[in-house]
């Protein structure tokens, strides 16, 4: 299972408070939890390319699964990345701007931070990539799509502070500064 840190305020809140759960109406609540997963090592963040259900042309996405009654978007999250992705080291999650429609349809969305890129398990899926936010391929899924118009300038801005520090540690020479 993954090592989890939340780092964001409302986050840390789900975390503080697991009574927060959808409330049982039925299995599906018309609710899903959605997270991009960023390596800390590159700034480059992980996509899957999928067949929709509908039989269209393969589109890219990341992972997102359903919420249920009794689960928390945040638990989701985290379980959706450590199982479906096969992934097994750190991770810290920060929460971004929820989406929601007209048909009572609500994103819950993540950026989860991993130190490295890694080889995940795409299950059922053509192929994955490692890419810059802004060569991502086409065409995306309608959920990275709404996760990336909602908070896309959070992602980015992360992603390019994690470049800037490992472009920085790449470069540092700590002999630089001794007497």
């Amino acid at each position: 299972m993954a090592n989890f840190q939340s780092t964001s305020a409302a986050g840390s809140d789900l975390v503080r408070r697991p009574s927060w759960v959808v409330p049982a109406r039925g299995s599906w609540q018309g609710i899903s939890a959605c997270a991009i997963v960023l390596a800390e090592d590159t700034g480059r963040v992980l996509v899957k390319q999928c067949v929709p259900a509908d039989g269209t042309e393969p589109e890219w996405g990341t992972w997102t699964a359903d919420v249920l009654a009794g689960q928390s978007p945040l638990q989701v999250a985290i379980n959706t990345i450590a199982e479906r992705c096969a992934y097994e080291g750190d991770l810290a999650l920060s929460r971004l701007t929820p989406f929601s429609d007209a048909r009572f349809f609500v994103q819950h969305n993540y950026v989860a931070v991993v130190p490295q890129e890694f080889e995940p398990r795409i299950d059922g899926c053509p192929g994955y990539q490692w890419c810059e936010l802004d060569r991502l391929p086409q065409p995306l899924s309608p959920a990275l799509a709404h996760l990336l118009d909602r908070s896309g300038s959070d992602v980015r801005a992360m992603a390019d502070l994690y470049k800037g520090i490992h472009g920085l540690s790449a470069t540092f020479d700590p002999l630089r500064f001794e007497d």
